[in-house]
C-alpha cells in the first residue's frame, strides 16, 4: 500500500510537471489580441477584424523572436501568407451588430513552421532570455561638477532605488553599497570603466551585464544619460526633456531600459534557427530532484525540447535540442544554477550544491 502511494504520487507530480510545462511552452507562442472594427456589413466585419487579429497576435509574437530588421521583414507578409503560421485560434468573448465586430482572443501560431522560415528567409533569431543588469547611477548637477554615487545627494541612484519596472523582461539591479562594491568603486572610477574595480563587482554579483548610467542636467531644461556598456565600452548618450523634478529622473528610466533591453536583445541574437543535439547524464537524488532540474531547463528559451532516453537507479539520460552555441547555453544553465560539463562524446549536468 505504501509503494503505490508514493507511485501514486509520483505520476501527480510527473503530471504537474508536464503540465506546467506544456503551458509554459504554450504562452510564449500566443497572444491576446482585442479587436472592434466596422464594415458594410457584420461578416465583413469579422473577417476584417480577424486578419486584424491574426497580423497584431503574429507580429506580438515575431517581435519576441527577432530583432527590428527582422520583425520589419515578417512584416512585409501578406495576410494570405501570414495565415499559415497560424495554428490555434481560440474566442475569449466576441459581439456583433449589423456592422460591426468586437471580439478578444487568444491567437497561438506554428512555432516549428515561423522558425523555419525565418531561417529559410535568414532573419536572425533572437534567443529571448532574462538577463541581470547591474546598473551603476552617477550624478552631477552639471557637467564639469563632481561625480556622486554613494552619496544620499544623487538623485539619480534615489530615482533607480524607487522606480518600479514593469516594461522589460530584464532584471535591473542597482548596484548595492555592501561592504566589496563600496571598497571597490568610486563614482570616478565607474567613469572611468576601471576594468579591476568593475571586474571584481562583476564577479561579486554573478553577472557581466554592467552599465554606467551618467546622468547630468541639460542646461535649464532636460536630462542627459550617457549609458556606458562595460562588456564593450561602447556609450550611447540618451536625452530627456523636462522640468528639474522627481518626474524628469522616472521619465529617464524607461528611455535608458528601452535601450540598454535592445543591445542586451542583440546580443542574444542567433542565425541559426536550426536546433542542435547534445546527450547528457544527470544523477538525482530523488524524483523531485529530476523533475525541479527539468522544469528549469525547459523554461530556459534557448531550449527546444527533452528528450528521455532512460531512467533509473538514480540516473536519467536525455538528450538536449537547443537554438544558438553551446557557449550561450551554458550560460543560461549557470544563470539557473545549472553546471554544463564536457565529457568527452556526452554532457554531465549538476545543480549547484549537490
Amino acid at each position: 500500500m505504501h509503494i503505490r502511494v508514493l507511485l501514486l504520487a509520483a505520476l501527480s507530480l510527473l503530471f504537474v510537471s508536464f503540465s506546467a510545462q506544456a503551458q509554459s511552452a504554450a504562452n510564449r507562442y500566443s497572444a491576446e489580441v482585442n479587436i472592434d472594427v466596422t464594415a458594410e456589413n457584420a461578416s465583413q466585419a469579422r473577417d476584417k477584424g480577424m486578419k486584424q487579429a491574426y497580423r497584431s497576435a503574429f507580429l506580438a509574437i515575431a517581435g519576441k523572436m527577432t530583432n527590428t530588421e527582422g520583425l520589419s521583414k515578417l512584416s512585409e507578409l501578406t495576410d494570405e501568407q501570414l495565415i499559415n503560421f497560424i495554428q490555434e485560434t481560440e474566442v475569449v468573448s466576441e459581439k456583433s451588430s449589423d456592422v460591426r465586430y468586437i471580439a478578444s482572443l487568444k491567437i497561438k501560431i506554428n512555432e516549428n513552421l515561423l522558425k523555419q522560415f525565418m531561417a529559410e528567409q535568414n532573419i536572425p533569431y533572437v534567443i529571448k532570455t532574462a538577463s541581470n543588469i547591474v546598473i551603476i547611477p552617477i550624478f552631477r548637477e552639471y557637467l564639469s561638477d563632481s561625480p556622486l554615487l554613494w552619496e544620499k545627494e544623487n538623485l539619480w541612484k534615489k530615482a533607480w532605488e524607487t522606480t518600479s519596472l514593469t516594461s522589460s523582461d530584464n532584471n535591473y539591479i542597482v548596484l548595492p553599497e555592501d561592504g566589496i562594491n563600496a571598497s571597490v568603486l568610486t563614482a570616478e572610477k565607474a567613469l572611468q570603466l576601471n576594468s579591476q574595480a568593475l571586474d571584481t563587482i562583476s564577479s561579486h554579483l554573478g553577472t557581466k551585464n554592467i552599465y554606467v548610467l551618467d546622468a547630468y542636467y541639460n542646461g535649464i531644461e532636460g536630462l542627459n544619460v550617457v549609458v556606458s556598456d562595460y562588456q564593450n565600452g561602447l556609450k550611447k548618450t540618451i536625452s530627456v526633456n523636462g522640468e528639474r523634478s522627481p518626474a524628469l529622473f522616472a521619465q529617464a528610466i524607461p528611455a535608458v531600459t528601452q535601450y540598454i533591453d535592445g543591445t542586451v536583445q542583440e546580443q542574444n541574437i542567433s542565425m541559426n534557427t536550426q536546433p542542435s543535439e547534445i546527450t547528457v547524464l544527470y544523477s538525482y537524488k530523488n524524483l523531485s530532484n529530476w523533475l525541479n532540474t527539468e522544469r528549469k531547463l525547459r523554461n530556459i528559451a534557448q531550449i527546444n525540447d527533452i528528450t528521455v532516453d532512460a531512467m533509473g537507479q538514480g540516473k536519467v539520460q536525455f538528450r538536449i535540442k537547443f537554438i544558438g552555441s553551446l557557449l550561450n547555453l551554458t550560460t543560461a544553465l549557470k544563470g539557473q544554477q545549472i553546471n554544463l560539463n564536457d565529457m568527452s562524446g556526452y554532457y554531465s549536468l549538476s545543480n549547484n550544491g549537490d
